[in-house]
């Protein structure tokens, strides 16, 4: 009994490891355009995984403004405090866009 117990177990800790890298979204996607962030986070919201930064101006891009952002490769909780200064790596395709690499900025 205490063998068919463990192997449960073994087997619903694997299955959730597993379901976890299937729902990470991929932090590279073909055919995207990569650009440099840098701003200032405002806020971050655990559940959906996204921070609020107020950025500058994008050159070639977009203008200066504050904007929720989907972060991937990261848990919002472990970023840089509201309030810090950042740089990040802003990846945009025909479907959307995120950011990755948040760090602090020097």
């Amino acid at each position: 009994m205490r063998r068919l117990t463990a192997v449960i177990a073994v087997a619903l800790l694997l299955a959730a490891c597993s379901g976890e890298k299937k729902n990470q979204k991929p932090l590279n996607q073909p055919g995207e355009k990569l650009y440099t962030l840098k701003g200032k986070v405002l806020g971050r919201d655990t559940k959906d995984n996204t921070i609020n930064v107020d950025h500058e101006e994008i050159p070639g891009f977009m203008d200066a403004m504050t904007m929720d952002y989907s972060v991937r490769g990261a848990k919002v909780a472990d970023l840089p405090p509201n309030g810090t200064k950042i740089r990040a790596k802003l990846h945009v395709t025909d479907d959307g866009y995120w950011l990755t690499d948040v760090s602090k900025a020097p």
